[in-house]
């Protein structure tokens, strides 16, 4: 019937007021619903906990398109099974035409009722529902409606009460707990039994549930001031007198002069200190946000059952003042009703939000006045600083200057301007160009390297010839970097000169010193290589001379044959040949090497022994040479190696020497080890002799010191200049005082030699 008059007034006002848009968009609004919401309650309108459950659905849905309709079942006046019939067939007469889209139900007869007639009406509408008691999970897992229904329980938490009465009560004598025999009343009592035993040994506690009202008024009465009454409910004495839900608990709290503790919210305001309750509102307001997610479309077999009670700690501001209960007791986040007025309390959030504003805009001010007196006072010192770089820079003797990127002069010290011989004025802005335009190669090097740098490439100090403009030329290091701006971009070129002439001229004096030192060094040892030689020689002389005895005594006595000759022919010319590679060696020593090369250094020590071998023999010594690979390859000079190996070999001979003069008995003994570790060849060369004292290890490689009493002081000198200065090693005694032992130290190079 309703859905036909819509549709004749649309289409009457369709033909009426087509022309006009206003009327048409109201006509349309009128025909677009939203949801249908069936709010079906077991109890009665006015029934706090009932209007509650309807205040948080009627908010939850305010400023929605969604319709709710309310019935009241008003089951607490009348339950039995005609009353639901009469129920049944109402709503089926009302609601024949009328589909819901969700049933929120109220309490557990509610719920009953669509279990019970769940094939007669609303049949297939999902139900949520709320405020059930002793909820029966048997019962719900095998109820008519469970594929089609889930929502929230109602389950009153009598522990959690009675451990807050002892704790805001430590000195409780009794307890004296009021029901009634309602259907919900023996649900409670069956809740209040199961913790009965925990707390019956602690306090003394007593039950009622069958009473009438006047006797209960004169108990309560009765009760002395350290007695706790918890109230659960009170509907019904065993008269059969009704109460109210407010009237019975006021009826009690008029006679009673003890605090009143209950199980639900709606008692709150008539006469209950508080408790931990089932909240009406919670329960209503779980029950809505359910019904939404069904209908945004969740399936409703896909949303859990709430089974935990959504309660919260509640207190009447008042009782708590009238029985002098201190509210730091309370447990945290409990809600206090019926407070006065309190100003912070009321605007604590906002008064916060002030407080805190306030304080953010003090510090901002602060921190801006703090900004600006930073700001004048790092003014005052980049003033300051820049002073300070002007005079540094002016104090510096090297000519510096720097220039943008297009190359001109930016700045610079008044080094630079009495280099260049300009005022800086003149400087300023200017290029390289106009002032060495004539020296082309030198600005085209330049320009490259600066091209580098500008380049982010790195570009290490160089030296170049400076021609100044008065025609003199100076040799300067010069040292070129970028500088940046504060996003890092290159802004330009800074240089800085170093005057070097004077220190040339005295490196190319300090080589020639020390090449004539090397030489002079080599010269002092021809001395000993003579001697050497005529050791070697000696040998090959004699045997010369019985060779040549042999011949002319054969050819007197005509003895001699051609193979006599060939023998003798042979036998001179080993002689010969020894003779001649031994002045061969010494030729070669004599030779400076003209530039580095690899070589082993077993090739040296050989050439070494070629030369000393029978001058070390006949001086009675044994020398030892012990190589750990026979491949090791050094690069540097081989013939100023030798040099150094002879100086050092020499001064251990004659280190034995000196103590073989005390004793002749005396064996003489060098010892040579040649090692690799760590791509280092290290050679440790040790005697027998008199040794060497300790403050004497450093001096005698000073030029011109020597412990010997005819000693020229240039031999360990020149052997540090060779190894340390030309061939990157190192020389040095060891510190170890049981014999004499220099080290040398040379980097290996792992190349082979064709």
């Amino acid at each position: 019937m309703q859905m036909l008059i819509i549709v004749l007034s649309y289409i009457y006002l369709t033909n009426v007021v087509m022309k006009n848009k206003l009327v048409l968009f109201l006509l349309l609004s009128i025909l677009s619903y939203g949801n249908d919401i069936l709010l079906l309650h077991s109890y009665h309108k006015g029934y706090e906990w009932t209007d509650s459950v309807s205040k948080a659905v009627d908010n939850a849905f305010k400023n929605t398109d969604t319709r709710i309709t309310t019935e009241y079942m008003d089951t607490k006046k009348i339950y039995n099974e005609n009353y639901l019939k009469i129920l049944l067939n109402l709503y089926k007469t009302k609601y024949h035409n009328k589909k819901f889209d969700i049933i929120i139900a109220s309490d557990n007869n509610a719920l009953n009722f669509l279990n019970q007639y769940h094939d007669e009406i609303f049949q297939k509408t999902p139900i949520v529902f709320c405020g059930i008691n002793n909820f029966n999970k048997y019962w719900y897992n095998n109820s008519n409606i469970k594929d089609r229904s889930t929502g929230v329980v109602e389950e009153v938490d009598i522990q959690k009460n009675m451990e807050l009465i002892l704790k805001l009560h430590p000195n409780i004598s009794k307890l004296l707990v009021l029901n009634d025999t309602t259907t919900t009343g023996m649900g409670m009592k069956k809740e209040f039994f199961k913790v009965y035993d925990k707390y019956k040994n602690k306090i003394n506690i007593e039950y009622i549930d069958k009473f009438k009202i006047s006797q209960l008024k004169e108990k309560v009465a009765t009760l002395d001031k350290n007695s706790v009454i918890l109230f659960m409910l009170l509907f019904k004495d065993e008269t059969g007198k009704v109460f109210t839900f407010k009237d019975g608990l006021q009826e009690i709290e008029k006679s009673s002069n003890v605090p009143i503790y209950g199980l639900w919210d709606f008692y709150i305001d008539y006469g209950l200190v508080g408790g931990f309750l089932t909240h009406a509102y919670e329960q209503g307001q779980y029950a809505a946000n359910i019904a939404k997610e069904i209908i945004a479309g969740q399936d409703i077999k896909n949303i859990n059952l709430i089974e935990e009670s959504p309660n919260r700690y509640i207190f009447n501001h008042n009782q708590l003042k009238k029985f002098n209960i201190d509210k730091k007791k309370l447990p945290k986040n409990s809600i206090i009703k019926n407070k006065p007025f309190d100003f912070y309390e009321t605007y604590k959030v906002q008064i916060y939000i002030v407080i805190v504003v306030f304080i953010v805009f003090v510090i901002i001010i602060i921190m801006l006045i703090i900004s600006l007196i930073q700001k004048r006072a790092a003014k005052n010192e980049f003033k300051l600083q820049l002073s300070f770089i002007e005079i540094l820079l002016n104090t510096i003797t090297n000519p510096i200057f720097y220039k943008d990127k297009d190359g001109k002069y930016m700045g610079c010290n008044e080094a630079f301007c009495s280099f260049i011989g300009k005022p800086k004025d003149e400087i300023i802005g200017k290029t390289m160009f106009d002032f060495f335009k004539d020296h082309v190669d030198f600005l085209a090097a330049h320009e490259r390297i600066e091209e580098k740098l500008l380049n982010n490439e790195k570009v290490s100090e160089y030296v170049m010839d400076y021609h100044k403009p008065n025609g003199q030329i100076k040799t300067m290091l010069v040292s070129k970097n970028s500088y940046h701006n504060l996003n890092g971009d290159i802004q330009g070129i800074l240089t800085v000169l170093h005057d070097i002439t004077d220190f040339v001229k005295v490196e190319k004096e300090k080589k020639q010193h020390e090449s004539f030192l090397a030489q002079q060094s080599k010269l002092a040892e021809i001395g000993e290589m003579i001697s050497a030689i005529a050791h070697q020689w000696n040998e090959p002389l004699v045997e010369m001379s019985a060779i040549v005895q042999d011949l002319e005594l054969q050819h007197k006595t005509a003895q001699i044959s051609k193979d006599d000759i060939h023998t003798f022919v042979n036998d001179s010319m080993v002689q010969i040949q020894y003779m001649s590679k031994t002045l061969k060696d010494f030729r070669d020593f004599l030779k400076p090497s003209v530039k580095k090369s690899h070589f082993y250094i077993k090739d040296a020590f050989d050439e070494v022994l070629n030369i000393l071998e029978r001058q070390i023999k006949y001086s009675y010594i044994t020398l030892d040479i012990s190589f750990e690979e026979n491949e090791l390859v050094a690069y540097g000079y081989k013939n100023e190696f030798m040099q150094v190996l002879i100086t050092i070999i020499n001064n251990a001979k004659d280190a034995i020497a000196k103590k073989q003069s005390q004793g002749k008995d005396f064996k003489g003994k060098i010892h040579i080890t040649i090692l690799s570790i760590d791509e280092t060849i290290k050679i440790i060369i040790k005697d027998n002799g008199c040794g060497i004292k300790e403050e004497e290890k450093e001096k005698v490689f000073e030029p011109y010191y020597s412990t010997k009493s005819k000693g020229n002081g240039l031999g360990l000198y020149m052997s540090k200049v060779l190894i340390n200065d030309k061939m990157n090693g190192k020389v040095y005694f060891d510190k170890s005082k049981e014999k004499t032992a220099l080290i040398i130290e040379l980097p290996s190079d792992k190349e082979e030699i064709n």
